[in-house]
């Protein structure tokens, strides 16, 4: 990888998907979960479901830290002198 931006939306990516794995039974539940908005009108289910993920997104944004972005930047300037001095990729588990 030779974008700390890829990283880092890869790392925010992951977080949402922890926190709409937590509510999604609530996601999923299309009887009882009739979503109202502020004005107590019904919303379609693609705006309830929208609703879920800007709220996981909000959660998730903590994970942005100026830490994680130089870990980025870090990780993939390694992997450019490493590309650059035809060093072969190590994958560890």
């Amino acid at each position: 990888m030779c974008n700390p931006v890829e990283g880092c939306f890869s790392v925010l990516k992951a977080k949402i998907k922890a926190c709409l794995a937590v509510d999604r039974e609530e996601i999923c539940d299309r009887r009882r979960n009739f979503h109202r908005d502020e004005d107590g009108n019904l919303l379609t289910l693609f705006e309830s479901q929208m609703r879920f993920l800007e709220h996981a997104a909000r959660l998730s944004m903590r994970c942005m830290t100026p830490t994680l972005v130089l870990q980025m930047e870090l990780h993939c300037r390694d992997a450019v002198m490493s590309a650059k001095n035809f060093v072969n990729m190590r994958y560890e588990t």
